[in-house]
């Protein structure tokens, strides 16, 4: 698939880009996908180690060496930008303040024409339990958050994973300065195409516990359940929502500006009994069958130990269409990206392939 240059007017040539988490798989994606739509736009972005710089500078980004400490430093270069992508960080306050005041300050000094935009990432965890197990809970597990429906997302706790920060980015947007989104993607899978790393987290985690342990585990009974999302949809949810940011029509009540980032849905047991299949067939682990363990046991699977579930209507509504391999279609591919990044010695995936051709 390849994803065409959105329409744009005069006003928005010159539009500028800064992202944060650029290196990481979230953000690297999600600056590619942006650029495809908008290669007119000049990208901008944050980067720690300087081992990193080639790759982001190969993709046509500037490139700011920094890190999420270097507050004055994110302040001033969000107040140079028209947009700002968070991807890096959805539970660092400080980071969110700094990004925050510097966009608040473009917006009061007459920078720009056009109000800037903010799109923050957190993550559907926000709608987990406090205490994992890898159970469904009945009540608790029965629910269906719609982000379409306001009370849904005003009524989360405010003790709820990445919830504080997410009630920050409310009150900016409701002050007026600033046009936030935020965007909580469910489980992310398939082969990223950022410039640096490209392998998710939880399903590449149970991979890797699986082999360190040459058997495939799960938290509990496994019978908890979560969404989820392939990457390269992910990216085209990024895109449209950026669109509305950039059409001028965006909703004026904050809260009706946060998308969920979730397709499919699976239960947990059901993966791992998948995963230990197919990696038995290929000697990866002895067993073809899954152990069940407490969480205490391998604490790296927290995100697979939980319940989130959720329906992204308010993406639907603006033409979102998930269509890509689902989670349990692509496991096998996951379980070869995951070996080969082991074999390489690396903690860093091999390079990404091109956008639109993972499914093909």
């Amino acid at each position: 698939m390849t994803t065409e240059p959105s329409l744009i007017s005069s006003e928005l040539q010159a539009q500028s880009v800064f992202v944060l988490g650029a290196t990481g798989y979230i953000g690297g994606s999600v600056l590619v996908g942006i650029q495809q739509r908008y290669p007119e736009f000049n990208y901008t972005a944050l980067v720690r180690n300087p081992k990193d710089n080639p790759a982001l500078e190969a993709i046509g980004a500037r490139v700011v060496q920094g890190s999420h400490s270097d507050l004055e430093l994110i302040e001033k270069v969000a107040a140079q930008h028209d947009i700002v992508v968070n991807c890096a960080d959805a539970d660092d306050l400080p980071l969110t303040t700094a990004i925050l005041k510097g966009m608040i300050e473009r917006s009061k000094n007459g920078s720009s024409s056009r109000k800037p935009i903010l799109i923050h990432t957190s993550g559907s965890s926000l709608l987990s339990e406090e205490k994992p197990t890898g159970s469904f809970i009945p009540g608790f597990s029965e629910k269906i958050y719609d982000d379409n429906k306001v009370e849904d997302i005003r009524g989360l706790g405010p003790k709820q994973p990445h919830r504080t920060i997410d009630l920050q980015i409310f009150a900016a947007g409701e002050a007026g300065f600033v046009n936030t989104y935020i965007i909580a993607p469910s489980t992310i899978y398939g082969k990223g195409h950022g410039p640096c790393r490209n392998l998710s987290q939880q399903v590449n985690g149970l991979i890797r516990t699986g082999l360190k342990r040459k058997q495939v585990v799960q938290i509990g009974s496994g019978t908890n359940i979560w969404n989820n999302v392939h990457v390269e949809d992910l990216m085209d949810l990024y895109g449209l929502v950026l669109e509305l940011g950039l059409s001028g029509n965006e909703p004026s009540d904050a809260y009706e500006r946060f998308f969920f980032g979730s397709a499919g849905e699976h239960v947990w047991g059901k993966v791992a009994k998948e995963l230990a299949r197919i990696m038995h067939e290929k000697g990866l682990v002895e067993s073809a069958e899954v152990k069940s363990i407490a969480l205490e046991e391998e604490k790296s699977l927290l995100a697979t130990a939980t319940n989130s579930r959720s329906v992204a209507n308010r993406g639907f509504a603006l033409g979102w269409k998930p269509s890509r391999m689902s989670l349990l279609e692509i496991l096998p591919l996951e379980v070869e990206w995951t070996v080969e990044q082991m074999k390489d010695g690396s903690k860093e995936p091999n390079a990404p392939i091109p956008y639109g051709m993972e499914d093909k």
